[in-house]
């Protein structure tokens, strides 16, 4: 039967990963005792096997609390890992870069985040890490609304200061990382119009402090995700100037580490895809997304109440998690020609061919 742990978040910075899994299996063994856990960050179990059968493979993975990542939660809650006869464990964590050197020495086997410099830094120190899938994209169309638009503070907005990306220059933009899909979505827009990121003054910040400094005028503009985007547009605290920065562009991937790149593991990663697959396949429009079904499902995972989630706006599942490769190389020279990785790696050391559906 499946079950789902909450574990205190104590546990994954105060024990790291390897403690994280000891609590997850005390609480196993003490389902109360997981119950009365903090509410900070959790791990989330994903059990299966049944009597009479063979043992589940346990695995363990880390994730971001996002929206991009709903066909991993469609997965563990309908029980596709449990059909493959999978048990996964699954962290939460501020970002799966913070998880890259763990997948490389094997103390994590999945990762479920977006691309960076710190992805590409680890392959080229010869981490064992790579990406199998991808997960979410932004709209193809440049006028629809994505789950990250650029804003600008209302009050440039209605003094007519700022009205599009070109005003932007010279001004400070609040991103939540250098390095990463952020960034790379900034400069896109940026591009559009003749400028480049270095035409900005570039702010770093937590997305949820974001609409503090744009209210307080400590930064011109932000980039922000889902569901702050909804709250900040319906809070008059921002307005948006740049809807879709970079449309169509691959926003989460898979990754897998050590364990489940070795030859002998290639069922064990294909069963994970499996399940991944099947959940991404049901969410191949907004309707389905945000159906009546899935929206309680997105509350749950996220810890978000259900009618914050029915506004916001839904990202892109590929069918069968299919990566865009070239947009994937395209933001790997992006980071190298701003220096934010030493060199290009070939497309053989970043992706699992053996395990990636390429996008047509």
């Amino acid at each position: 039967m499946l079950r789902y742990l909450l574990i205190a978040a104590a546990c994954l910075l105060s024990g790291g990963f390897a403690g994280a899994h000891s609590a997850a299996a005390a609480a196993t063994d003490n389902p109360s005792k997981s119950a009365n856990a903090g509410s900070g960050g959790a791990v989330m179990v994903a059990q299966a096997g049944q009597p009479g059968k063979r043992p589940a493979r346990k695995l363990r993975g880390a994730y971001v609390v996002s929206l991009s990542f709903s066909p991993l939660f469609l997965a563990v809650d309908k029980g596709y890992f449990q059909a493959e006869n999978l048990d996964m464990e699954i962290q939460v964590v501020q970002s799966a870069a913070d998880v890259v050197a763990f997948l490389g020495i094997g103390q994590m086997d999945i990762a479920f985040g977006n691309i960076s410099d710190t992805l590409f830094n680890a392959i080229n120190r010869k981490v064992n890490v790579k990406i199998g899938g991808g997960m979410s994209y932004t709209p193809k169309e440049a006028g629809i609304l994505s789950p990250t638009p650029i804003f600008t503070r209302k009050a440039l907005f209605d003094s007519g200061t700022v009205k599009s990306m070109a005003d932007f220059k010279g001004r400070k933009i609040a991103l939540n990382a250098r390095g990463g899909i952020v960034e790379y979505q900034v400069s896109q827009s940026l591009r559009r119009i003749g400028l480049s990121i270095k035409d900005v003054d570039i702010e770093t910040m937590p997305f949820p402090d974001m609409p503090i400094a744009l209210t307080k005028g400590a930064v011109d503009g932000a980039i922000m995700p889902e569901p702050i985007a909804t709250s900040a547009r319906e809070r008059g605290i921002g307005v948006v100037i740049d809807p879709n920065p970079a449309p169509g562009i691959v926003v989460t991937t898979v990754m897998f580490g050590k364990n489940l790149l070795a030859e002998a593991e290639a069922p064990v990663a294909n069963a994970v895809l499996r399940a991944l697959r099947r959940a991404a396949n049901e969410l191949q429009s907004p309707e389905a997304i945000m159906s009546r079904e899935n929206i309680p499902i997105w509350s749950k995972y996220t810890k978000l109440p259900a009618e914050t989630v029915a506004k916001t706006k839904p990202y892109v599942f590929a069918r069968d998690l299919a990566l865009d490769v070239d947009n994937l190389m395209e933001q790997q020279k992006f980071l190298a020609d701003g220096g934010r990785i030493p060199a290009q790696l070939p497309v053989e050391r970043v992706i699992d061919s053996r395990l990636v559906i390429r996008m047509r």
